[in-house]
């Protein structure tokens, strides 16, 4: 459910004690469409985000600095000249619609004192931020959008109300007298979400449900009794939001909102901005992920294919130079019946020494000599032995890049962060495939992770590689000659250590297996091979791409990762 009117009241109502009067130290955009502001209040720092997100738009606080451009956007730089340095007067929801208004005083370009406003519209893929002055001039928006005019010094219009009713001023008489004259086919939850501001479809049923009535009841279905049930519930939705809420999630219904559900287990939060933050961060950081991971799918993509059209070519150029042993075998022959051949012949038969009986026609060149036919046929045979060793050596370096980019594509797919999916990116630059740009953004100075670590059932420590790199330092960095390593058999998937010597426990060596093949392209198998062996028996071929080994004396275990719950990490 986006943000509707009723969530967004009191969300304002945390803020205004929180950020009123407090004085803008920064001003960042991190992303497109997101505005940050750093307010200084007594004793305290806060950070005010403010998305235009089409799918996730919110406001709420943030504990940590996102990563900022290194050049700040045009809009960023027109709000540090106005609102650098500034106070913020109040924060304000128009109405119950999803408008917030933030007003601030701040000084114009000649130090005069200044009313500023920064309007948030929050609604959906309209959803923009706009910077107005103390006339009602427009000064500038975060988004230029053809479906609205942004003409700056124009006045700000905001837009049409549709007409919608202010909850709080409906009389209880007027509200029946609405219910009465409603055509008898209408839900009664659209009547409340159509005829006032706030109320969102999920807001509107539960009114109804709160009334003891089934959320889809027509005014048809209703007894006159159910006129002032359905006011009572009205009025008490609007109180629980009016006093605090009641700010939920509801994880049957992956759905979130500042009061309560009948009838729904909802897991409670502190506060309203904290149900936001924590609910809105992670979706838009889902969202982000699987973005950043269809981006860089697409480009592994591109490269298998090109791959596969060479592998084609090549393999068609073995099949032509298999002929060569055929062109050496009927070299033999000219040679050996050297007097059968006629001159000026276009072809001759002669018997295979190979198979009695049997006669061997060769097509020959008529302009040619018989010699000169052999040599010819000697020729062709060399050039065909030769392309064939050629067409070998490519078409091995071919499949090994392809086993690479397979196991990468594979990585990719099963990567649970961006920082795993940029960590895959920044490799793919290191050996080619990707193009290095200039960064965007300030990447803040983290080591590179390390593989996952997971704790047997007797205590061992199980390790997980997530990525190339993350494999070669695994198994050649952290595993000692004398561990357990494991990977999934002739298919792409992680390296596996198992960080202990002598003789593993059963219950530790079935929990690397599955965890083998649950990171691995067998994840939906339910017989899947596992392959284990001693690290020591585990080589890199030299000029190897990341995370490509060769193994030896492996067992093999048959596990099933269907059935399989991934613990926990250590």
């Amino acid at each position: 459910m986006p943000l509707d009117g009723l969530t967004i009241n009191a969300l304002v109502k945390e803020l205004q004690p929180l950020l009123t009067n407090g004085r803008v130290l920064k001003i960042y955009q991190p992303e497109e469409t997101t505005i940050t502001l750093q307010l200084r209040v007594p004793g305290r720092t806060h950070t005010l985000l403010l998305s235009a997100d089409p799918v996730y738009p919110r406001l709420h606080l943030v504990d940590d600095q996102l990563v900022n451009p290194q050049t700040p956007p045009n809009f960023c730089m027109l709000l540090r000249k106005h609102l650098e340095p500034s106070r913020l007067i109040s924060i304000e929801q128009r109405g119950f619609d999803r408008i917030v208004v933030l007003r601030w005083e701040a000084l114009d370009e000649r130090g005069r004192p200044t009313e500023l406003s920064l309007i948030f519209e929050i609604m959906s893929r309209q959803s923009n931020l706009y910077l107005v002055d103390g006339d009602g001039l427009l000064i500038d928006a975060l988004k230029r959008s053809p479906e609205r005019a942004v003409l700056p010094g124009r006045p700000y219009t905001a837009p049409p109300d549709q007409g919608k009713a202010d909850p709080t001023a409906v009389s209880p008489g007027a509200f029946t007298d609405e219910i009465r004259l409603l055509p008898v086919q209408t839900a009664i939850w659209k009547w409340i979400a159509d005829s006032f501001q706030g109320f969102s479809s999920a807001a509107a049923q539960e009114v109804v449900r709160r009334a003891g009535l089934n959320p889809t009841i027509t005014r048809g279905e209703l007894a006159e009794e159910d006129w002032s049930r359905i006011h009572e519930a009205f009025r008490n939705l609007l109180a629980e939001v009016a006093t605090g809420g009641n700010p939920c999630y509801y994880p049957d219904l992956d759905d979130y909102a500042a009061y309560s559900f009948t009838g729904q287990n909802g897991q409670p939060f502190d506060s309203v901005n904290s149900l936001i933050a924590a609910v809105l961060m992670h979706r838009q950081a889902t969202k982000h992920l699987s973005e950043a991971k269809g981006a860089l799918r697409r480009k592994v993509a591109q490269h298998l294919k090109r791959l596969s059209k060479k592998e084609a070519i090549h393999q068609m150029a073995l099949q032509e130079a298999e002929r060569a042993d055929l062109l050496r075998h009927q070299g033999e022959l000219l040679t050996a019946y050297f007097h059968l051949i006629p001159a000026g012949a276009e072809e001759v038969q002669l018997p295979d020494y190979l198979q009695e009986g049997r006669l061997v026609t060769i097509p020959l060149d008529p302009r040619l000599s018989p010699s000169a036919n052999i040599q010819r046929l000697f020729k062709r045979y060399h050039k065909a032995k030769a392309s064939q060793r050629h067409s070998e050596e490519l078409l091995n370096s071919i499949l090994e890049e392809k086993q690479y980019l397979e196991n990468t594509l594979l990585q990719i797919e099963q990567a649970d962060d961006t920082a795993l999916v940029k960590e895959i990116e920044r490799e793919l630059q290191r050996t080619g495939y990707l193009e290095t740009g200039a960064p965007k953004t300030k990447e803040r100075i983290s080591p590179p992770s390390g593989p996952d670590r997971y704790l047997s059932p007797d205590g061992l420590t199980i390790l997980v590689g997530r990525n190339n790199r993350q494999n070669d330092e695994l198994t050649f960095h952290l595993a000692s000659p004398n561990h357990l390593w494991l990977h999934a058999r002739g298919t792409p998937g992680s390296h596996v250590a198992v960080l202990a010597e002598g003789e593993i426990p059963e219950t530790t060596l079935l929990l690397a297996a599955q965890l083998a093949a649950y990171f691995s392209a067998q994840r939906s198998s339910p017989k899947a091979e596992v392959d284990y062996t001693l690290r020591k028996y585990v080589r890199k071929p030299k000029g190897a791409k990341p995370g490509y080994v060769h193994y030896e004396r492996a067992q093999t275990l048959v596990v099933d990762p269907t059935k399989f719950q991934l613990p926990p990490k250590q």
